[in-house]
């Protein structure tokens, strides 16, 4: 017994000239069952058959089916599958074909819910002490327009359920920490941290600390503006509408560096400079199509605990791609 599903964009009307000893089944608005058998015999020995079992199992992937031409093949190589009073394991293998038309293709295509991406943030960054910038006259000042942030690396985006997914990212993160006084230095070692201003007759010109880190974040997304239909499955993409979240990162310092550039020459110093190895904080992010809009904050403090060093949590903020 071979049983054949033939859906299409179209309409029905490859069965609405049926030949003769036929049976049709009319039913909904342009629906029809079509049996077309030989003989009186053969028609007899169909009552014997579980219609409703039959009608269940090709309901259950008719629900999967988009607009192209798709057909269901339901094999009983015994006989006895569909018999009445008959309880067994069905096998479905089913066949898809495209119709060559690109507007349709467009119109159904499936986006999945989840799936790998890759991140890229650009923007600048400072910290703040005791929830306010340094003002200029401290060595430790930064240059707002000269101090920099990048982080980038793969991320997976995971559709939870409505319009909620989350987006979770590993990376690799640079702040570039440029001095807004080119004098400004600051020594590092078993007596603790110390800013302060170099005196030298020198002509100065830049003063930078430069870190890496690799860290981790996870952000509840709520997406709204995305084509969800229930009907045919479909989960538009999350980067398509607009987006607004918060969530929580940390990382891990695996390199850092100072800088000092004066007359032709330049001092390069990389150590720990008693920098926290750990750092971890809170992240906000908007975004709208395929534009974010961030902003870190660390609530760990930049510099190790009694070490003399002032009180500085990180922030960045900028535009993620």
């Amino acid at each position: 017994m071979l049983i054949s599903l033939g859906v299409s964009a179209g309409s029905l009307s490859n069965f609405t000239n049926p030949e003769k000893d036929t049976v049709i089944l009319k039913f909904g608005n342009n629906s029809q069952i079509v049996i077309y058998v030989d003989n009186k015999e053969d028609l007899e020995e169909l009552t014997q058959y579980d219609i409703n079992k039959i009608l269940e199992d090709l309901n259950l992937e008719v629900n999967n089916l988009s607009d192209s031409v798709q057909v269901l093949e339901i094999k009983d190589e015994t006989g006895e599958k569909y018999l009445k009073d008959t309880t067994v394991v069905y096998k479905v293998e089913p066949t898809t074909t495209w119709e060559d038309n690109d507007e349709d293709k467009k119109r159904y295509r499936y986006y999945p819910r989840s799936r790998f991406d890759f991140v890229f943030d650009v923007g600048l960054n400072n910290y703040l002490e005791d929830g306010k910038f340094p003002v200029g006259s401290k060595p430790y000042s930064l240059m707002p327009l000269g101090s920099w942030y990048w982080n980038l690396g793969p991320s997976y985006k995971v559709h939870l359920f409505g319009p909620v997914f989350v987006d979770m990212a590993i990376t690799a993160a640079l702040n570039v920490y440029r001095f807004d006084d080119a004098r400004s230095r600051f020594s590092a070692d078993e007596n603790g941290v110390n800013f302060y201003l170099d005196s030298a007759n020198v002509s100065y010109k830049k003063s930078k600390l430069s870190t890496w880190h690799l860290q981790g974040k996870i952000v509840p997304m709520f997406a709204f503006g995305s084509n969800h239909r229930r009907g045919w499955r479909l989960w538009n993409n999350i980067d398509k509408g607009f987006r607004i979240g918060a969530g929580v990162y940390g990382g891990y310092r695996i390199w850092s560096r100072t800088k000092y550039k004066y007359d032709d020459n330049k001092d390069k110093n990389t150590s720990n400079h008693l920098l926290n190895n750990v750092r971890y904080g809170v992240r906000g992010q908007v975004g709208f199509r395929g534009i974010d809009l961030f902003v870190e904050y660390d609530l760990s403090e930049m510099f190790q605990e009694n070490q003399g060093a002032p009180q500085l949590n990180r922030i960045q903020f900028g535009v993620t791609f």
